[in-house]
Parts: C-alpha cells; sequence; structure tokens
C-alpha cells in the first residue's frame, strides 16, 4: 500500500499548483488522510509554508471553525483586525469585512514562498468557513496558494458554497486496491502467502487500503502463518478489524446518527420501518439521512452492539421486542429480543417464548428451540409441564444431554399430557431403554406408539392392539392376522405418526406410488432421525418397484442423516439392509457382506430389522457359493424374528431364501416345506409381490413340470404387481427352466423381457445372468443397453421419476431441496439420455404407472 499510495501523491501533488483548488474523494479507510499528509510534506520540504484544518461533526456548527483552525498558529501580528473575529470564533456571520480580511491574511502568508492550504473531512466543515473556502477559490488563479480539499464518497454536503467549489476544482477519486495490488501487500508481509490466504484477505477488506493495513498488521502480531488452512482465522480477524474501525466512524458521529446505528445493530438487516423509526425517535427526515450515512460507514452490527454499555443495549432489545409485537412480528422474532432482556419485564414474555420454541422445534431448530426454552423457564408461564416436554423435545432432537430427565419431569408434573409420555418414550428409546417405555406408554392414550416401539424391540411389542388407529393396522399387517385390503381400507395420514404407519401398510399391500404421496407430504423439516427413517422409507419403496437409482439416491440422504445423530439403530440396521441389497444387485456381494459386517453391532442385533441384515447375507453367500454359511444367516434370521410375532413374509422373506439354500445343499423336503411355508402366508396376505417371490422359491425348489408350473403362476402374480424387479428374476428362472426343459422360444421370451426389466431397473447382477442364459438359448448376442434408465444417476433418476408422477419443478425442488432451475437442468440431461423430449414421455420410458 505504502507505494502505491506513494505513486498517488506523486500523481496528485503533479497537479497540486499554485492557484488550483483540488478535491480529494474517497470512501472511509481509502487513504484521503494520507494524501493529505504527503502533500503537505513535500511542500513544507519545499520550503513552502502549509496550514491545515479538519472538519468535525461536533463544530459543524461552530462559525469559523476551520478557519480557526488553519490559522490559529499564526502571529497575531500579522492579522489583519477584520479577521479577528473570525479566527476567535467570535464573528456573528460571514460578512464581506470578515471574508476579505480572512483572505488577506492567506495571500500575506503566500507571499514569501507560497502557502498550501489543505482540510481534511471538508464535508463537515462548517457554512462560514466553506463560505471563504469558495471566496478563496474564486480568486485562487492570481494567488501563490493551492488548495487541498477531502471529501468523504457519498457524504452529502448542502451548503452552496461547497457547490462553488466543486464546479471549478480538479477533482481526484481514490478507490479500493484490486486483487494484484492486495496479492502484493500481502506478499510483502507474509513471504509465499498461499493463494487461499490471499483470497481471504482480499474477501475480508474488500480491498480498502486502511482495513487491508490494519489486517496485515494484525495478522503478523498474532503470529499467524500464511496457508489455506488460516484462511477462517483471516475471516475472524478481518472481521474484528471492520468492527474496530466502524465502532470508531460511528463515535465521531453526530448523537442522531449514533442512535440509529445502535438500532440497526440490534433490529438487524432489513428492519420494520415502523419499528426503527419507533426505536430512534427521529423525524423522518432526520431517520432517512442518518440511515444514509450509517450505510454509507459500512454497518458491523456486532461491534457496533458491543460498543453499547449492558445495561442499555437490555433496555434496547426490550424496546425492540415490545415494538416489533405491536407491529405483528413473529413470536421467533420477537423472543429473539426477549432472550437479551431480564425475565420477569413483560407478562406476556413466557407465551411468547414458549410459542416460538414450539415454531423452532416444528421446524428442527433444536438448539434454537433450547435457548428459548430454558429462558421461558425464568418466566412465570401458564403451563411448566409443557415447556419442560418443549424443552426436553428439543434437546432429543439435538441430541443434547438431560432430554430424558427433562421429560421424565415434564410426564410426572403432568400425567394426563399424553405428548409429554410420547416424547419421553422416544428418549427412552434413544437411550435402549424399551423396558421403561412400556411403563410409560402401556396405560396412557398414546398407546399406539407402543407398537412403533415394538417394530424395533421385542420387549415392546403389545400384546393386543386395536384396528381403530393406522399403527393398530400394522401391526396386524405384521402379525399376519389381516388382509392387505382390509388393510388398506383402515388407513389414514392425519399426523405423522399415523402417515408413516399408514406408508408402511400400502408399501407392503403393494400400493407403492400411494405410498410415496404419503411420504412425499410428510413434513421433513424436523428431527435428522425422522428425515433419516423417511428416506430410507422412500428407498424401500423405490427398491420394491425396482427403480434402484432412485432407491440410491434417498438411502445417500439418509446417511448424512444419520450422520448427525446414530442414536437411532434400527434405522441404521433398515438402512444397511437396502444399501447391501442395492450392492447385490450391482454384482458387488463382497461389498455388501463388508457393509453388513461393518453395520452389526450389539445394539443393531437387538433391533427387529437386523433381521433384514441378515437376509441380504444369505442372499449374497448364495452368490459367492457358500451354501451352508447362507443356510445358517437365514436361519439366524429365523430365530431372531421369532422373538417378535411378526409372520408377514411380506414383511420379511427369509424362508424363500432358506428354501433356496436348503435345496443348493440337497435337503429337497426341507426346502419345500420353507417355501410352502411362506406361500400360505404370502396366499392369506394377498398382496402380489410376497405371493410371487414366494412362488418362484416353490418353483426353484421344485423339478420337473411341477417347478415350472409354479414358476409360471410367480410369473402372472408378478405381472399384476409393480414389483418389476421381482418379475424380472421369476423371468429369469422360468427362462432357465424352459430353456433346460428344451423350450427354447418361451425361454428366449422370458429371458429377452428379464433383461429388459433388469436394465431399466439398473441391476446389472441380473442383466448379467439374464444375458448370458440368454445366450446359452442360441440366441445371437445382443448389446447391452448404454442409454435408457440404466444410464441415469441416482439424482436423475429421483427428478425423472417425480417429473413422471406429475410434480413440478418447484415441488421437486422442495422435495429434494435443490433450486427449481437446477431441476430443468437435470431433467434435459435425462431427456437426452431416454431419448424423449418432454415429461409427458418419462412415464413411459421409466415405466412408471
Amino acid at each position: 500500500m505504502e507505494n502505491r499510495l506513494k505513486a498517488w501523491c506523486a500523481g496528485i501533488s503533479d497537479r497540486v499548483t499554485p492557484g488550483t483548488t483540488t478535491v480529494v474523494e474517497g470512501a472511509p479507510g481509502t487513504g484521503k488522510t494520507a494524501v493529505l499528509d504527503d502533500v503537505a510534506a513535500r511542500w513544507e520540504a519545499s520550503g513552502r509554508h502549509v496550514v491545515r484544518a479538519r472538519g468535525s461533526a461536533l463544530e459543524i456548527d461552530l462559525p469559523f471553525g476551520v478557519v480557526a483552525q488553519l490559522f490559529d498558529l499564526v502571529d497575531p501580528a500579522v492579522v489583519p483586525a477584520e479577521a479577528m473575529p473570525a479566527l476567535r470564533s467570535t464573528a456573528s456571520g460571514a460578512d464581506f469585512p470578515v471574508l476579505q480580511g480572512v483572505y488577506r491574511l492567506a495571500t500575506a502568508l503566500a507571499a514569501s514562498s507560497g502557502l498550501l492550504i489543505a482540510v481534511d473531512d471538508v464535508h463537515w466543515a462548517d457554512a462560514a468557513s466553506l463560505r471563504w473556502l469558495a471566496y478563496l477559490s474564486l480568486r485562487l488563479q492570481r494567488l501563490p496558494i493551492a488548495v487541498v480539499l477531502a471529501v468523504g464518497a457519498g457524504e452529502r454536503v448542502d451548503d452552496p458554497s461547497f457547490a462553488e467549489i466543486a464546479a471549478g476544482c480538479r477533482r481526484v477519486v481514490l478507490g479500493n486496491l484490486s486483487a494484484a495490488e492486495v496479492s502484493r501487500l500481502v506478499s510483502a508481509a507474509f513471504p509465499a502467502p498461499a493463494p487461499e490466504f490471499v483470497a481471504a484477505c482480499q474477501d475480508a477488506t474488500g480491498g480498502n487500503p486502511l482495513l487491508t493495513v490494519r489486517l496485515l498488521r494484525v495478522l503478523a502480531e498474532d503470529d499467524v502463518p500464511a496457508v489455506a488452512d488460516a484462511a477462517w482465522l483471516v475471516a475472524q480477524r478481518g472481521a474484528e478489524v471492520a468492527g474496530e474501525v466502524v465502532v470508531a466512524r460511528v463515535r465521531r458521529r453526530p448523537p442522531p446518527v449514533v442512535a440509529v446505528a445502535h438500532c440497526l445493530a440490534v433490529l438487524g438487516p432489513a428492519p420494520h420501518p415502523g419499528v426503527l423509526a419507533e426505536l430512534a425517535g427521529l423525524s423522518p427526515g432526520e431517520l432517512a439521512e442518518a440511515v444514509r450515512t450509517v450505510e454509507l460507514l459500512g454497518v458491523a452490527g456486532p461491534a457496533v452492539l458491543a460498543d453499547v454499555p449492558a445495561a442499555a443495549r437490555a433496555a434496547l432489545h426490550l424496546r425492540a421486542a415490545r415494538s416489533l409485537r405491536a407491529h405483528g412480528a413473529s413470536d421467533r422474532v420477537v423472543a429473539e429480543h426477549l432472550l437479551e432482556t431480564s425475565p420477569g419485564l413483560e407478562p406476556w414474555a413466557g407465551g411468547v417464548l414458549d410459542r416460538a420454541a414450539r415454531e423452532a422445534v416444528r421446524h428442527g431448530d433444536s438448539a434454537g428451540a433450547a435457548r428459548l426454552l430454558w429462558r421461558a423457564l425464568r418466566e412465570p408461564v401458564a403451563n411448566p409441564a409443557r415447556a419442560l416436554r418443549l424443552l426436553g423435545i428439543a434437546e432429543l432432537v439435538g441430541n443434547l444431554p438431560g432430554a430424558t430427565a427433562r421429560l421424565r419431569e415434564a410426564h410426572e408434573s403432568d400425567r394426563d399430557d399424553v405428548e409429554s409420555a410420547i416424547a419421553l418414550s422416544y428418549a427412552l428409546h434413544a437411550e435402549g431403554r424399551p423396558g421403561e417405555l412400556v411403563d410409560v406408554l402401556r396405560a396412557s392414550p398414546a398407546f399406539p406408539h407402543l407398537v412403533v416401539h415394538g417394530l424395533v424391540w421385542q420387549e415392546a411389542v403389545p400384546s393386543s392392539v386395536p384396528l381403530d388407529t393406522p399403527a393398530g393396522v400394522l401391526h396386524h399387517v405384521m402379525t399376519g392376522s389381516i388382509s392387505a385390503s382390509d388393510a388398506v381400507a383402515g388407513l389414514s395420514t392425519d399426523g405423522a405418526m399415523p402417515a408413516l404407519a399408514s406408508a408402511m401398510v400400502l408399501n407392503l399391500a403393494d400400493q407403492l406410488d400411494a405410498a410415496l404421496d404419503v411420504l412425499d407430504d410428510v413434513d421433513r423439516s424436523q428431527a435428522p432421525a425422522l428425515r433419516a427413517l423417511v428416506s430410507v422409507m422412500r428407498a424401500n419403496v423405490q427398491r420394491r418397484k425396482g427403480d434402484l437409482g432412485c432407491a440410491r439416491a434417498d438411502l445417500a440422504v439418509a446417511a448424512d442423516e444419520l450422520r448427525q445423530d446414530p442414536r437411532w439403530h434400527a434405522v441404521t440396521a433398515w438402512h444397511a439392509a437396502l444399501l447391501a441389497d442395492i450392492l447385490l444387485e450391482e454384482g458387488r456381494p463382497d461389498e455388501a457382506l463388508a457393509l453388513i459386517e461393518a453395520t452389526t453391532t450389539d445394539e443393531v442385533r437387538r433391533m427387529w430389522t437386523y433381521g433384514g441384515m441378515l437376509t441380504v447375507r444369505g442372499r449374497a453367500l448364495i452368490v459367492q457359493g457358500d451354501d451352508h454359511e447362507a443356510l445358517e444367516a437365514f436361519l439366524a434370521a429365523s430365530r431372531h424374528c421369532a422373538l417378535w410375532p411378526y409372520r408377514n413374509p411380506a414383511a420379511l422373506a427369509w424362508r424363500s431364501g432358506a428354501a433356496v439354500a436348503c435345496a443348493a445343499l440337497g435337503d429337497g423336503e426341507r426346502a419345500r416345506r420353507f417355501a410352502l411355508e411362506e406361500v400360505e402366508l404370502a396366499r392369506s396376505w394377498g398382496a402380489p409381490r410376497a405371493l410371487g417371490m414366494a412362488l418362484r422359491a416353490l418353483g426353484r425348489v421344485t423339478a420337473g413340470a411341477a417347478g415350472r408350473a409354479h414358476l409360471e403362476e410367480a410369473v402372472r402374480v408378478l405381472r399384476g404387481s409393480p414389483a418389476r424387479l421381482e418379475l424380472g428374476r421369476a423371468l429369469v428362472d422360468l427362462g432357465v427352466v424352459a430353456r433346460r426343459q428344451g423350450d427354447t422360444a418361451a425361454a428366449r421370451a422370458c429371458l429377452r423381457e428379464a433383461v429388459d426389466l433388469a436394465q431399466k431397473c439398473g441391476s446389472t447382477a441380473m442383466a448379467a445372468r439374464a444375458y448370458s442364459e440368454l445366450v446359452a438359448t442360441g440366441a445371437g448376442p445382443r448389446r447391452m443397453r448404454q442409454t435408457g434408465p440404466t444410464a441415469l444417476t441416482p439424482v436423475e433418476h429421483q427428478v425423472a421419476t417425480l417429473a413422471a408422477r406429475g410434480r413440478c419443478n418447484e415441488e421437486i425442488g422442495g422435495l429434494l431441496l435443490m433450486p427449481a432451475a437446477a431441476v430443468e437442468d437435470v431433467l434435459t440431461a435425462v431427456y437426452r439420455k431416454l431419448s424423449v423430449s418432454s415429461r409427458l414421455q418419462l412415464s413411459e420410458a421409466l415405466d412408471v404407472e
């Protein structure tokens, strides 16, 4: 910066010649004062006379205040009598005799060697001094006098005398440093700085010379290394330096500007106009001018606010809360100000804090809700049990300590509060204490939630459950005591828990699009665990539909949420089972087994969903040819699931896997027993996917024409189901049997359809098997698809499927947390890969109903 200032000053000095007026304009920190210092030093070095002054907001109403500064050190003996009132600030006005007297004084000082008059911050000069400077400028051309004035960029100077000066002056505008200039400055202070460090300096200061120099000085004093990893320190120190500078500037301003700066620091950006006016207590004109001045200074809210004494700051927050409430602001906005005040000052404060906390919980801001509720408990609250419950929920959602104790206190203080019982049950669930949660819910109207816990802990499974809630219906679905058609008739989606239970039933009943619609409408702006559960459930539905790309994308979302809150082991186990299953479809059994091994913990082994992990493990071992270990895995799943009363094969089909493993080991009788049991259970349930899978297993373990008949029935049943992947598997098995029986034409028809389905679903393993069997029939080799659904990325699959189901770009963006414009870009790539021209053709291309 020093070199740059020298270049500036050298150029300005060439312009600052006798008989000229130069106005140097620049924003705060761009070097106006430094320029005046350098010009004055040059004149003094050449033996010429220099007088200087600086305008001040405190002296703007003092007549001839700047003139008195300019000539206060002059020998009174040379001061004309007419000029004395100006120098003593006793002149009643800028009359001609006074102006002429000061003019004569200036010419007398300039007579011997010349005179430089330099005034900094001239925008704060008093009217009389400005009039004299204008008077002098009009007569300057024939005098050995130079005038240099510095004015802040954007500062209003309404006095007509300054307009007169500006009309005939030479103007120099100072700007910020360029990125290259900042880089040179940083390199001069820190040898070989990292590019990220230099960029952070540029971002922190915006190239403002004063801020840049101060920041570099602070960084050097703090021994901050000029490396990429220190960029965040640069940003932190830069904010501190900027805050200090802004605070210093605000302090020099008149009281109205200081008051508005404090109000803006409290209210934040874009404040309510009425609230700002009420807090500032200024006239509209004064307020507008003060706001403009504060914006010109650069608002550094935290630093300005920290400069306000604590008591005054709290009082300002309280006034802001009152005014915002009166102007209809939301409870959350008002509550943020109440947090900065002492309790007990307003009778309505407790209610505002309580409602704001509930809003924060609904939006998933658990930390914010906890802050609000802690504060609410210090106010007179009409319902302390509810406040305790909300605080406990916020702590539970945010994985904060003390949630269970808080919720237990709330429950014990009001045992009729159903929501406290529900919340306490989930806190105990997160801590792995199913026995205690059963005691909490057993005699409570919240009893249906026990069904949800029973899907995780066998200790929590209720002995009898009525069918009057979706959770009750789900329990009977899992136990196999109700048919699919009867189960669907008893569903509702009023609330998150009923909606999730209904979605599970719809999924098991093969009404997959309806299940997705229900899940899409669940509010996922709350806890990470809920968002993870919804994403895993969506992945499960997509997997059953055979849309492996969308399933993978949903599992990726769930994985991010589970990393935030890893306490929900049942969801983790379900996630692992689904992901391992997809890895199998991708022909990666080793990775599937490794994933299951890595996810298996003591906590996971206690979950119902661990049975799904064991079943996928068995399938992976069959793929690897280890039939004995595969059978052990399926039997382990049987023993595990026997702890629960759940028998519906639509939820977990371990028997069909055990049947295939037994057949491979030569135990045909046992294999058929397992398969027949699953067929019987599936027929009782009545949904086509579970029945088709069971019939396929029975066909595989039954020899001859009977086996083929079972496979043909499986194909017929699965054609009435949205389970395309299972249909493809049945077609492969039927094609293999037909080929071995010499029915080449039927085999080729089945296998060609299977290849097509496998590629649409994204199952490379099934596509490879079907393709190899097709070649074995003697059919000419076909090229595997390079376009089509299998060419889509997981995100493209998700976007395309939602668009095919009639969702607009804004709805898709809301569900997938991406801008609507980005959705359109993704769809453009999808159209190209699927060889379609609009979303109207997506349904057919993706085989989505």
